[in-house]
């Protein structure tokens, strides 16, 4: 538990360079996903999710797009407190895996569960439904190296 929540938010990380490195990958990788969220027109649900375009009016796609951005907004947010963790605060690198990982875990499971996309509301694959399961496997799998010490 004290690597996990250490009484003192340093810039030591004493857990294995292997999960501080993925770590730095996971970040860059979701920075640029969640700036595509953001951003894009349609929040890249229909142009990288492939989502079906909704017909109908009032334009229901207005909306989805809108909580796609405002998704892609939180993300961004989280990868920022992330990246402060990495270049100032190293010692709750654990802790952000923990955050990651429970995001990740709740997605395949949960979300997945209540409201997953059938074939009905998919034009080909979901990058971030299919790797899903393996990016969770592996923040778990870098999470544990993550609070255990390295040998000296």
């Amino acid at each position: 538990m004290k690597r996990l929540f250490p009484k003192v938010a340093d810039n030591n990380f004493p857990g294995y360079r292997a999960a501080y490195y993925f770590f730095i990958l996971f970040m860059v990788i979701n920075t640029i996903r969640s700036f595509i969220h953001l951003l894009a027109e349609d929040a890249g649900l229909n142009s990288i999710a492939n989502i079906i375009v909704f017909e109908g009016t009032p334009d229901p796609n207005k909306v989805i797009y809108l909580f796609g951005s405002l998704w892609g907004e939180m993300q961004i947010l989280c990868c920022l407190i992330s990246w402060v963790v990495i270049f100032r605060y190293k010692s709750l690198i654990p802790f952000m895996y923990l955050v990651w990982l429970l995001e990740w875990l709740l997605r395949v499971t949960l979300i997945s569960y209540m409201h997953g996309l059938d074939s009905v509301y998919k034009m080909g694959s979901t990058p971030g439904a299919d790797y899903a399961p393996l990016v969770t496997v592996l923040l778990i799998i870098f999470f544990m190296l993550s609070l255990k010490e390295k040998s000296k």
